[in-house]
Order: structure tokens, then C-alpha cells, then sequence
């Protein structure tokens, strides 16, 4: 359906009429029930971090802003109490990009085993404007699922546009397989999870990670972005998230690229073609309805299915972007028997992942085998198994 078919007043009301028939579509009556008073987030509330991608601010007072928001959060993270103990390490950049380093934090549960040990690579969601660590719980999840956390400090889209994040995401990954022995981690039992952008970079970096040889165990998302191109019809919430910061967002990231076919899938998943998804490791996206991209997230899915790859889609009706499962994952608050099933499904993915190989085995070592005959390269052996 085209825009054309819709006139759009009182906007920041989110009042739309479509064929004479109004949609208040910020009523809470939209929500499921157990959710209904989260459903609109006045966006005013995050007005601090629209500035942060908002184009008719200049560079020079983001950079400003950004750093000063980044100090804050970083100095309330190192300050506060943690059930985990956590090093800070400063590594070297990718292939791509040598010469930059990355900051990459190591998270280690008290209850890992004396084993080699499964790994949670984390992406710190927030726009790609913002890494705010205190708003996510990345050693509650290290913890319930005896993991050794990976968390790279990657560069946002203020700071640089694209590749920069994933130039980051990608050396931080290589310097822990690199470092396996050491860091006491199973280079076999590696999940990348995120939610929002940490979603969206998530799905991205395995991307380059599979044009580089490398195979994560799978993908867990909440909420992930996967398309910058622009909306037909769709995402008319204008609560806090709307299509149209996300648009804002994803500019800023992309630059010149956006809403381009210039660039491919390690910048927005959803520029992958069928072919470019073979081999893409197991993947479990949890979506909600009125995620900004919702029907583009669906056109993803369909690709990763076409392409044979082990994947499972979750769209939860009467939800907004992320509430449907983060609040409890995060334990925010008190939860419903709603939400509580959508956040055991999410952890049991988890499980999923490192407790089964779901790779579908002759796609991976068909793609391994032709990369290395292509760029002249030793065929490397078969993972080890515990």
C-alpha cells in the first residue's frame, strides 16, 4: 500500500485517516492487554537522544554532546557494583581496518565452569548513537546462561559512519577467537544476541563474519533494524521509535548510502539477496508489531528461509519496539504471565544455540571449502567438539 492511499493529521497525535476511517493508533487499546501501559512512550521523553541523530544539528555539537553522554554512562557503569568480573581490553582493529583500535570488555560469571566455556558476544543497542551499558543486562544474562560475555565499545555513527561499527564488531570477534585458549572460552560456542541496533549490527556482522571464514553458534534478536529503505504505509506509531527516528537514525549511519542498493547486508541485513544467506548461521528473531520496519523484517526472515538456513520469527501483536520481551529480560519491574513467556522463549534460544549445532553442516563446509579455494587458503579442519 502506497502512502498515496493515506493523509496523515495531527501527526504528534498519531491520528491518521485512511479512506475517511480514523486510526488512533497510539490508544492503548491497540496494546495486548498485559502491556497496555507501556504501549505509548511520548517521544518527548527521549528528546536528548533525537539530537544525537538529528540532522538539523551540526557535528560539532554532537561530538560535543556524545562524548559527554558516553563519559556519563561509562563513569556510572565503572562506578557501580558488579556481580561479575569484568577487564577491559584495548585490541587491533580488522583487516579493513588495521590501524584503528577497539576497546573489547571480557565478562566473566563467579559460576563458569572449569571447562572451555560458551561466549555471549553482546551489542550494546541504542541507535548507533549511543552505548549505554547500564540499560541492558549483560551480566544477568552471562550469569543464567554460564557464559563468557564479549562486549566491543564500537564506534557510533557521530563518531563515524559506516563500516566503522562493524570494522569494530569484526575485530573484537577476531581477537577472541584468536584468544580462546586464553580467555578459556569454546571458539564453537559463540551466540551473538542484541536488541534494536545491537539486533540490527548483530544480524550485519555475521554477515562479514561469514565472508571471513567465521561461523557463530547463532543470532538471538530483540526488535532488530534490518532495512533502511523508506516506509510504504507502514510504522504509523509515532510513540517513542517511530519510523521516522529510526529514518533519522539510519542516515546518520549511513550517509550518502541510505536507502541505497550501494551498499549490502553487512549494513542493513535486509540488502542481503537469498544467495547472499546461504550459510548464515542459525538465526531467532523476536519482532514486534509496530516495529518501525516490521514488513521488512518479514521480507528478511523469507530470505534466510529460501536460503535453507535453521531460523524462527517472533511477532508479538499489541507490542512495541522491544517491550515485548526486554522489560523482563531485563528484570524491569514485575512481570506478567504474557511477557514472562516471551522472556523464557528468548533464553531458551539461547540454550538452543549452545546446547545444539542447528548450522546446517553442508552449507557451512561448502562455503568454508570455496572461500579458501578462492583466495588460494589452507582448507581449515573441523571445529572441535566437546
Amino acid at each position: 500500500m502506497s502512502n498515496a492511499n493515506f493523509t496523515k493529521t495531527a501527526n504528534k497525535e498519531g491520528i491518521i485517516v485512511e479512506k475517511s476511517r480514523i486510526v488512533d493508533l497510539n490508544d492503548p487499546k491497540w496494546a495486548h492487554p498485559d502491556g497496555a501501559e507501556l504501549w505509548y512512550v511520548d517521544p518527548a521523553l527521549n528528546a536528548g537522544s533525537i539530537a544525537m541523530y538529528d540532522p538539523t544539528v551540526s557535528s560539532e555539537e554532537k561530538l560535543k554532546n556524545g562524548n559527554e553522554r558516553q563519559k556519563s554512562y561509562m563513569d556510572q557503569w565503572w562506578n557501580a557494583e558488579h556481580t561479575c568480573e569484568i577487564t577491559k581490553h584495548m585490541v587491533s582493529g580488522c583487516p579493513e581496518e588495521p590501524n584503528t583500535e577497539v576497546e573489547v570488555w571480557v565478562v566473566k560469571p563467579k559460576n563458569l565452569k572449569k571447562r572451555k566455556n560458551r561466549v555471549m558476544f553482546y551489542i550494546i543497542g541504542g541507535g548507533i548513537y549511543a552505548i549505554n551499558p547500564n540499560s541492558y543486562p549483560i551480566e544477568k544474562l552471562c550469569e543464567d546462561h554460564c557464559a563468557v560475555g564479549i562486549v566491543v565499545i564500537y564506534r557510533m555513527s557521530w563518531q563515524a559512519q559506516y563500516p566503522a561499527a562493524i570494522n569494530d564488531l569484526h575485530a573484537g570477534y577476531k581477537w577472541m577467537y584468536e584468544n580462546a585458549d586464553e580467555l578459556g572460552i569454546h571458539s564453537d560456542k559463540v551466540v551473538l544476541s542484541g536488541s534494536s541496533s545491537g539486533g540490527h549490527l548483530a544480524l550485519s556482522l555475521a554477515f562479514r563474519l561469514k565472508r571471513y571464514g567465521y561461523s557463530p553458534r547463532g543470532i538471538v534478536t530483540v526488535s532488530a533494524q534490518t532495512d533502511d529503505i523508506e516506509k510504504e504505509g507502514e510504522g504509523w506509531y509515532t510513540g517513542i521509535w517511530d519510523s521516522v527516528e529510526q529514518h533519522d537514525a539510519l542516515m546518520q549511519y549511513l550517509g550518502r548510502n541510505f536507502n541505497s542498493v550501494r551498499v549490502g547486508p553487512e549494513a542493513m541485513p535486509n540488502h542481503a539477496t537469498v544467495e547472499d544467506c546461504i550459510g548464515f548461521p542459525p538465526t531467532f528473531m523476536h519482532q514486534s508489531e509496530m516495529d518501525p520496519d516490521i514488513l521488512r523484517n518479514l521480507e528478511f526472515y523469507s530470505k534466510l528461509i529460501r536460503a535453507h538456513c535453521f531460523t524462527e520469527l517472533h511477532v508479538y501483536g499489541g507490542a512495541i519496539h522491544n517491550n515485548a520481551v526486554w522489560a523482563v529480560v531485563k528484570s524491569c519491574g514485575e512481570p506478567n504471565d504474557y511477557s514472562q513467556q516471551v522472556a523464557d522463549l528468548f533464553n531458551n534460544e539461547l540454550e538452543y544455540c549452545y546446547k545444539y549445532d542447528l548450522r546446517r553442516p553442508w552449507v557451512v563446509e561448502e562455503y568454508k571449502r570455496a572461500f579458501c579455494e578462492k583466495f588460494n587458503l589452507p582448507v581449515p579442519e573441523t571445529n572441535e567438539k566437546e
